[in-house]
């Protein structure tokens, strides 16, 4: 049986950075032109009402699960009636909608800003990958409901949120395609290097814990290093035949 693994098509050009920061690769590799996707765009601030409401919903999300919680559960956790909870959100579908929304965007505009920096691919690749596991470690509840509880989200979400996540995905795999172009990083199969990543940095939800050994940033050292050992260059040095 053969495997399936996901594609991942380039990204849309962009005015500005597509003539300094596109990328060719003559291989199967990787796509066969490469350049950063729009930014994503700031959200407007909720209102207190609104995110007492969101907070108090991502903990019954957590303790109780998405189809567990009802909207009584939350009008009795924000002491008051079921109906006036409509005023302020339309379903509990869009309270879920919410916390994929930030569980996508929590991290994409720095690691979009990281792509654009001047740094090197290795160190680019560390940055972002302490990025994605210390926003994970620091809004743990978030993250646990959003990775857990999104499939649950009708079709039209679920589309949304994929290109969200389609989106993070190839900002990561322009800095792989990045090291390969620049000699820094072997030629590797980006798709399945970027799942291989992005699989080992959100699995931390299901075993961190704040009161464990170590703190987010020291994961993150640990797993970046893995991951550019088995991809940098090894640079052999040549004998050098002693004259006798």
């Amino acid at each position: 049986m053969k495997s399936r693994t996901r594609r991942l098509s380039p990204p849309t050009r962009v005015n500005g950075h597509a003539a300094n920061r596109t990328l060719s690769q003559k291989n199967n590799h990787a796509p066969a032109r490469v350049s950063l996707p729009p930014a994503p765009l700031s959200k407007n601030n909720h209102s207190d009402k609104h995110a007492e409401i969101f907070s108090a919903a991502l903990k019954l999300f957590q303790a109780k699960g998405y189809h567990g919680a009802s909207m009584q559960d939350l009008a009795d956790a924000m002491g008051m009636q079921k109906a006036s909870l409509y005023y302020y959100i339309r379903s509990k579908e869009e309270l879920l909608v919410r916390v994929c929304e930030r569980g996508t965007g929590a991290f994409t505009q720095e690691l979009y800003e990281i792509v654009l920096s001047d740094l090197n691919a290795g160190e680019k690749l560390r940055r972002a990958m302490e990025c994605h596991l210390v926003a994970l470690c620091e809004q743990l509840d978030l993250f646990t409901v959003f990775l857990h509880e999104q499939k649950f989200l009708g079709d039209t979400h679920k589309k949304k949120l994929r290109g969200e996540g389609k989106r993070h995905a190839e900002l990561l795999a322009i800095i792989l395609q990045q090291g390969i172009a620049s000699g820094e990083f072997r030629r590797v199969n980006v798709t399945v290097t970027t799942l291989a990543i992005l699989g080992m940095c959100n699995w931390l939800y299901e075993w961190y814990s704040p009161d464990g050994a170590f703190e987010p940033r020291a994961i993150a050292s640990m797993f970046s290093e893995l991951v550019l050992n088995g991809l940098e260059v090894k640079r052999t040095k040549r004998k050098v035949k002693s004259k006798k």
